[in-house]
């Protein structure tokens, strides 16, 4: 191979010109771009040697789709989900051209979970699907992400797709289309023998029954959801699933199930060495206890100022 051909093959191919564009946008968007070129095997002087003139176009937008995914994820890691969202766009676009369907369903469920992110970025608590917003923007383009993702996901996807729905949903005040979307997610669940995946989808439906006020079916789906997890053992999720079930007990003024709940949840954080959730589940465990004597107190006045029954 003469030099001029050697020049042409590793500078002047589309190969190369696609590659010095991404090494163009690793270097402009983050601050350790060279370290980040190293890692990516699809930026090497290799690549360049082993290829000819004749790179597909369809090659070079597969290049791109390895490398956007990758910097989808830093800015992930650092809460910029906008210009995460951005990334993935590009790579969501470059898959539906090559028709691309494992990158297609990649792309569109971080773009509706980044969306979901960005929902609530300005509240003081982030997102967990449990507040309402029903005009949100963000949520809206959620809705749209995972719709895309359900349509082209094997059935693992379509089982997030479908909880990731019904989260969405019920941040969107729409609690019977979340319901549907839950209920699904639970029939996949069942049908690929996860309990794990089976206690999620029961659990938000728990929730969501919670959030409508509906606290019989709110404790039935929970309680269900306790058994699961303990089958799993998932024991930080054990504790959630007993706190849960203790703020059911107390609005339905069953203070002794909501101290046995919340004692349960605070000996838990306690073995797991959680502090955090440790100091809440005392806090609430406090106030069931109070509630609890406060009741017990109030039954055995009214007991002394009712006249005594004759035989």
């Amino acid at each position: 191979m003469s030099r001029e051909e050697r020049i042409q093959k590793t500078v002047f191919s589309p190969h190369a010109t696609a590659l010095r564009k991404l090494k163009t946008q690793i270097h402009s968007s983050f601050d350790n771009g060279a370290e980040i070129e190293a890692k990516l095997s699809c930026c090497s002087s290799q690549k360049l040697k082993d290829r000819g003139r004749a790179v597909s176009t369809k090659l070079i937008k597969e290049y791109s789709m390895l490398v956007r995914p990758s910097l989808g994820i830093l800015y992930d890691n650092v809460e910029d989900y906008s210009k995460a969202i951005d990334c993935y766009l590009l790579v969501l676009s470059i898959s539906e051209s090559t028709q691309n369907k494992l990158f297609i369903a990649l792309a569109a469920n971080c773009i509706g979970v980044n969306y979901q992110l960005l929902s609530s970025s300005s509240k003081e608590y982030a997102y967990t699907g449990k507040f309402v917003d029903a005009q949100n923007r963000n949520l809206q383009n959620a809705l749209v992400h995972h719709k895309k993702h359900l349509e082209v996901a094997d059935d693992a996807g379509k089982f997030v797709a479908n909880l990731n729905l019904g989260l969405t949903l019920g941040s969107l005040d729409q609690p019977n289309q979340a319901a549907h979307y839950h209920q699904e997610a639970l029939r996949l669940a069942i049908q690929l023998n996860s309990a794990y995946g089976q206690s999620l989808a029961v659990g938000n439906l728990g929730l969501l029954a919670s959030r409508q006020n509906d606290l019989d079916t709110a404790v039935a789906c929970l309680n269900q959801h306790l058994q699961l997890i303990q089958s799993v053992n998932d024991r930080p999720a054990e504790t959630f699933a007993w706190i849960q079930l203790g703020h059911l007990a107390s609005r339905r003024a069953e203070y002794e199930k909501a101290e046995r709940a919340f004692d349960q949840a605070h000996r838990l954080a306690q073995e797991l060495g959680d502090v955090g959730t440790t100091k809440q589940s005392s806090c609430y465990l406090g106030v069931a206890r109070a509630r609890l004597q406060m009741q017990e107190y109030v039954q055995q006045l009214t007991d002394s100022l009712l006249p005594p029954t004759v035989n």
